[in-house]
């Protein structure tokens, strides 16, 4: 059983963290056989060449048209693979526990509806759908964008009584989905659509909450991305409430720097930015000026990711991963490289709510 631990010894630490640069450094030679020499010079021209790789994609993806971007290609097929093991080993919700300060013997799937219930709280989801309630007369509308096969949209549905409406780019999540809602008995207060939040094509003011959970570490352009968010978000009391990987704030030391790199490349993202990056677009794109927090303590990520990690390595899902092919086994590896940092702290779950700016 893996779980948080905390090393005051700094020898010790830094013995602890130079074993898991090791793993890092096995896993990347796991799913990149190819690389052979993992001495410091070609550490560094790897990590230069990726660097240079990313940027020119990143770039590539702002001149392109949504229908040419391969990121957004990979991103479908990537969870069209993946979704049916992780929905067996950990239910509906695709996505982190929260555990709140003194939390014990608290599964996963309790800790993931905890997660659901303190992003619900970030966006003030209960206090506006009973205003919207009694001054409309209507249910709150929310949009669910990256929503997977659907669980955190169900969760609203059920526990505001809301519309939502949920855009994936996995036609698979979207037919799951539906699957679901069906079971539920939610179809009339749920939707599913396979659409990109980038040009979803969604109407303007349509939505009085967008719930982003972690999502948005895949979104190449994230001015875009917010822009397309305040557009559609109704302009008399509409919010965002985001979830999402971030690396810290600064320069990286290159061993993070290293496993970041890989991290991308493993799970279809573009270069990512800080917390503090994010919210300072907020305002540009028509929102208020926001701050935003580090959720990470509660999350537990070693205990997630260490079980991810041996989830993994079990025969019936080694098996399931190799058959899917190359991105299978780096989506096992990359649970090594984000254990990896969040130990180091240069990863962050950062956490935002941007509300619309009176115009």
């Amino acid at each position: 059983e893996i779980r948080e631990s905390r090393i005051e010894n700094p020898r010790d630490r830094k013995m602890a963290a130079q074993r898991i640069c090791m793993a890092c450094l096995l896993a990347g030679a796991v799913a990149r056989p190819q690389i052979r020499n993992v001495g410091p010079k070609s550490i560094f021209t790897r990590v230069s060449m990726k660097h240079s790789a990313l940027r020119k994609f990143s770039t590539r993806a702002q001149d392109s048209p949504l229908s040419e971007n391969p990121l957004f290609g990979n991103i479908a097929g990537f969870y069209d693979s993946l979704s049916g093991i992780w929905e067996r080993e950990y239910g509906e919700h695709m996505h982190h526990g929260y555990y709140r300060q003194g939390a014990e013997d608290v599964s996963v799937q309790q800790a993931q509806i905890v997660l659901m219930e303190e992003t619900a709280k970030l966006g003030g989801i209960a206090e506006l759908a009973k205003s919207i309630k009694e001054k409309e007369g209507r249910p709150i509308r929310i949009l669910d964008v990256g929503c997977g096969i659907g669980g955190a949209s169900r969760w609203l549905a059920e526990t505001f009584d809301a519309e939502v409406t949920g855009i994936t780019l996995s036609p698979k999540q979207v037919q799951r989905a539906k699957e679901l809602a069906e079971i539920k008995g939610l179809s009339e207060q749920t939707d599913f659509k396979v659409a990109n939040v980038l040009d979803s094509g969604l109407p303007d003011n349509e939505f009085d909450v967008v719930w982003s959970l972690e999502m948005a570490e895949h979104i190449p352009e994230r001015e875009r991305f917010l822009s397309e968010i305040h557009r559609m978000l109704d302009k008399s009391h509409g919010r965002l409430a985001m979830v999402t990987w971030c690396k810290k704030k600064g320069m990286l030391e290159l061993d993070e720097d290293l496993a970041l790199n890989y991290i991308c490349e493993w799970y279809n993202l573009p270069p990512w930015v800080s917390k503090e990056r994010w919210a300072s677009l907020a305002p540009a794109a028509g929102f208020k000026p926001t701050t935003p927090d580090d959720w990470s303590p509660y999350i537990r990520p070693m205990q997630f990711w260490g079980d991810i990690l041996l989830t993994s390595l079990q025969p019936k899902n080694l098996f399931g991963l190799i058959a899917i092919g190359d991105s299978g086994v780096k989506a096992g590896a990359a649970a090594v490289l984000m254990g990896y940092g969040f130990y180091k702290n240069f990863i962050e779950f950062g956490a935002m709510r941007m509300d619309v700016a009176e115009s």
